[in-house]
């Protein structure tokens, strides 16, 4: 174990290879290992990249406003720097984040912040920027940080001796509190970007499933004039036409409208169908059907009383039916 202990005088003062013993040795337990999180501490920075026209990304009011999709640390009064000179901003020079705003955009969705060259000092006037931006944050911990993070001497109590006393207000450890922190912010982001909020699209691109009863509400009594029924923002359930312009969709109320397979039975719409296929198929030059020779359209206007046999036919995908009457 000699050649472990550091330096010896019977050894020249000659140094050990082995650095991470020899500092076990002198101080005891695992320190080369705690030493070691502490190795290029100065060095840790975090990088958030605002870019440009991308996903909602703009600049308003000489802050950056960041997409929903973009995970979010940095907060009020936190120091940071840009990779490159944009706009009026300069290189090797110290901002601090300001004007924090957790509700921009249009849809008081996103986030957003500005910077000033002084702590809580005046916005930046950013200029024209239209490149991507980098921001750089320092992530060295200080003595100041573990000083801080430390369990206090005294805490707050219900004699309250002392009238000014503190609670740090953790119930368990600090790896527990620091996983309870993570667990939040991950559900905030996750809510932020696909929460249904009041004044956001409710729009989703995918499919969803509902268990039980879906409830339409119209407190504002809005349906209760018929007239108002075609209007764009009648409450109800839709089914769209899914080749109609995104523009102007095409869309029937669903469950009472001829184009769906509902029948009234006293108070109660009823249907046998499972499936429900919702498309308009119209032949403006008539039709030709090369196995019936002897075969008339008559005018799209007459809506057919009854037939007697129907032909399967796939069009764009979707399973039509030519209804006939011999």
């Amino acid at each position: 174990m000699s050649k472990n202990l550091g330096f010896e005088s019977i050894r020249n003062l000659e140094e050990s290879e082995k650095d991470r013993e020899i500092l076990n040795n002198l101080g005891g337990g695992n320190i080369a290992s705690d030493i070691s999180l502490f190795i290029n501490n100065t060095q840790n920075v975090s990088i958030l990249e605002w870019k440009y026209n991308t996903d909602g990304s703009s600049i308003a009011s000489n802050k950056f406003i960041f997409p929903t999709t973009v995970p979010f640390v940095f907060t009020t009064a936190d120091k940071v720097e840009v990779t490159t000179a944009v706009g009026n901003l300069s290189v090797n020079t110290t901002y601090y984040v300001v004007g924090l705003d957790l509700k921009a955009g249009s849809r008081g969705t996103q986030v957003a912040f500005g910077l000033s060259t002084t702590l809580n000092g005046p916005l930046v006037t950013l200029g024209s920027i239209t490149t991507n931006v980098n921001f750089t944050r320092a992530e060295l911990v200080t003595q100041e940080n573990l000083i801080n993070i430390a369990k206090p001497l005294i805490e707050d109590s219900e004699t309250n001796i002392l009238g000014n006393d503190f609670n740090y207000l953790i119930n368990s450890s600090f790896n527990q509190a620091f996983d309870n922190i993570e667990s939040n912010v991950d559900t905030f982001n996750f809510l932020r970007e696909f929460k249904y909020v009041s004044n956001d699209s409710t729009s989703i691109d995918r499919n969803p499933i509902f268990e039980g009863i879906i409830e339409v509400s119209d407190p504002a009594n809005f349906n209760a004039s018929e007239a108002d029924l075609g209007a764009d923002k009648s409450p109800g359930v839709y089914i769209s036409d899914p080749f109609s312009d995104v523009l102007s969709i095409t869309k029937t109320r669903a469950f009472s409208s001829d184009s769906n397979p509902w029948l009234k039975v006293g108070d109660e719409l009823v249907t046998e169908s499972t499936k429900v296929n919702i498309g308009d198929l119209y032949f403006s030059n008539g039709i030709t059907i090369n196995s019936i020779v002897d075969f008339n359209t008559v005018d799209s206007s007459v809506v057919a009383s009854a037939f007697t046999h129907k032909i399967p036919i796939v069009i764009d995908n979707v399973e039509y039916f030519l209804l006939l009457k011999s």
